[in-house]
């Protein structure tokens, strides 16, 4: 290889170092799955919310991972748009997240989270709880997840599947044959282990 190729090869190298760098500074735009995740997130009615929907307005990707089953899409937020409020309310409801499923896979739910860093939205992650991503043109009809409240008492854990209700039926479904009777005999051993212990308890203090 003589100089003259040599020098034109890092030119052209350099100009794609350049290229890339540009790219990532000016950051790139949404793609419409993401845009549908995040919005479904911010129509949540929480105090707040119209600071985050200003951030994401303003809101640029700059790095995508894929995971297999999921991506993270990390964002950058001009720092001219104020912060969210210190609210847990308002950081639960981004973190709480939506989802939905696709259209070809009923019950293969797709999940998104919204994640904040210093008082701006920073991170937006999908996964499925299938064993690879689908098409995310296969993706409709994403809706906001929130935590649910019985009485004056607040649950602790996320309402993921809406249908809270029907969770171990979805559950049994799901499960193979063997892991069902498995489980079903861990219940009876353990059912069983406890009147042992009741019995010998009744029969020391007789």
């Amino acid at each position: 290889m003589d100089q003259r190729t040599d020098r034109r090869m890092n030119s052209a190298l350099c100009h794609l170092c350049l290229r890339q760098r540009s790219m990532y500074n000016e950051g790139m735009e949404f793609s419409r799955l993401e845009k549908a995740a995040i919005e479904a997130i911010l129509s949540k009615p929480v105090d707040g919310m119209e600071v985050a929907r200003a951030q994401f307005a303003a809101a640029s990707v700059v790095k995508r991972d894929y995971t297999g089953v999921g991506f993270y899409a990390t964002m950058s937020v001009p720092r001219s748009v104020p912060p969210m409020p210190a609210s847990k309310e308002l950081y639960d409801a981004c973190f709480d997240g939506a989802g939905g499923c696709p259209k070809s896979d009923p019950e293969g739910w797709v999940l998104f989270h919204l994640w904040s860093d210093d008082g701006y939205i920073s991170c937006l992650e999908g996964y499925t709880v299938r064993d690879s991503w689908p098409p995310e043109d296969d993706i409709e009809d994403l809706r906001p997840f929130e935590r649910r409240r019985v009485g004056r008492s607040r649950l602790l854990e996320d309402d993921l599947i809406p249908d809270c209700e029907n969770r171990f039926e979805t559950w049994r479904r799901n499960t193979p044959g063997a892991t069902l009777l498995k489980s079903v005999l861990l219940g009876l051993a353990m059912m069983g282990f406890v009147a042992m212990i009741l019995l010998t308890l009744i029969r020391f203090f007789a």
